[in-house]
């Protein structure tokens, strides 16, 4: 009867690997197909001209210093879906380290304050510059002190007696990003001067083709480590979804575990608001889809919530090009449909709460 268990046992942990790997390269192969597709749409339809091998080396030439000057139509097309896919992975993982350190689903870098926390560090660093008549530190900088600092007053006055308040801490990040906010649109209204569209644009969640490829280069460092280090604490997050008690017995250290996930946390939300602006409930929704797809394994769960991500910013692009396209109406933001897609999907987490069953 033993060898029958653990026969059946094999069975079903097989099917499940099975699942997961098939689940794996369809979305593999969806996010190739849709990078494509956004490489095919753009100011013009077809296949963009250029030299493929130029456009690959020239990020790299400009990695010690320079503007990322697109010079062809591929430059152009490639540059973005690069941003889309940064954009993507970094807010949807930074999603789901979010939800595991703070144990609610609703949790994301936008609803806790984090994106838009960011977003105020940019906003300082340039009106100081604007001030100063000088460049004040890099962007990320901003960003990152921004996200962190915002971070950690979410978590330190959503506890009470010492025990985390899951309501608590929604309204003091929901609190927190209306605060940083307005003081946002204060910024920007005393530098709008001396403000350009671009930055407007950003503000409301665009893809930065502005920045120069050090930037760019440093966002995507760090997006790999973040990702890196929540895979390498993936097993530990999936223990952390018990209670406290449970998981030190079974070996974890919450304190170490809480503060890599507040850390990544930070540095992928900051990163993709470098890159895009404040962008609302990616990090909400890819990870859900992601948990219907593939279960509440957070190593998985990670890969496929960041390809799931990287998914939705580039079909968010695909729109905003093909509504430019049809009725000419400019290239749309795209926190825009973000918010659209994240809203309905937050609403329907919510149904419990608001008399659905």
């Amino acid at each position: 009867m033993k060898a029958t268990g653990n026969s059946s046992s094999d069975i079903v942990s097989s099917r499940k690997r099975l699942r997961t790997a098939t689940w794996l390269v369809i979305l593999g192969i969806t996010t190739l197909a849709i990078v494509c597709l956004r490489l095919f749409f753009g100011d013009g339809i077809g296949w963009p001209r250029g030299d493929v091998w130029a456009m690959l080396a020239r990020p790299f030439k400009g990695l010690f210093g320079g503007p990322v000057e697109p010079v062809t139509e591929l430059d152009v097309r490639c540059f973005r879906v690069a941003l889309a896919c940064l954009v993507g992975v970094s807010l949807s993982t930074s999603g789901v380290a979010l939800q595991a350190l703070l144990r609610n689903p609703l949790a994301e870098p936008f609803i806790l304050g984090l994106s838009t926390g960011a977003t105020l560090g940019v906003m300082l660093l340039q009106w100081l510059g604007q001030r100063h008549d000088q460049v004040m530190a890099p962007e990320h900088i901003g960003a990152l002190a921004g996200a962190a600092a915002t971070m950690g007053l979410v978590y330190v006055a959503s506890h009470r007696r010492g025990v985390l308040d899951p309501l608590g801490l929604l309204l003091v990040g929901v609190v927190l990003s209306t605060i940083n906010g307005a003081v946002i649109m204060l910024l920007h209204y005393i530098m709008s001067e001396g403000t350009t569209p671009p930055v407007t644009r950003w503000i409301m969640g665009y893809l930065n083709e502005g920045l120069d490829a050090r930037t760019v280069w440093i966002v995507a460092v760090v997006a790999m480590v973040g990702l890196g280090c929540l895979l390498k604490v993936a097993p530990a997050m999936d223990v952390a979804t018990f209670s406290d008690a449970e998981a030190h017995s079974l070996g974890v250290n919450l304190t170490r575990l809480r503060t890599i996930l507040f850390s990544a946390a930070s540095l992928l939300a900051a990163g993709a608001v470098v890159l895009a602006g404040p962008l609302a409930f990616v990090g909400f929704i890819c990870p859900h889809v992601g948990r219907l797809i593939f279960g509440p394994s957070h190593r998985v769960l990670l890969v496929g919530s960041a390809m799931l991500g990287a998914m939705l910013i580039l079909l968010a692009d695909v729109l905003i090009v093909g509504f430019d396209a049809t009725w000419n109406l400019g290239r749309l933001p795209l926190g825009i449909f973000t918010a659209m897609v994240g809203g309905v999907g937050f609403l329907w987490m919510l149904r419990s709460h608001l008399g659905g069953e």
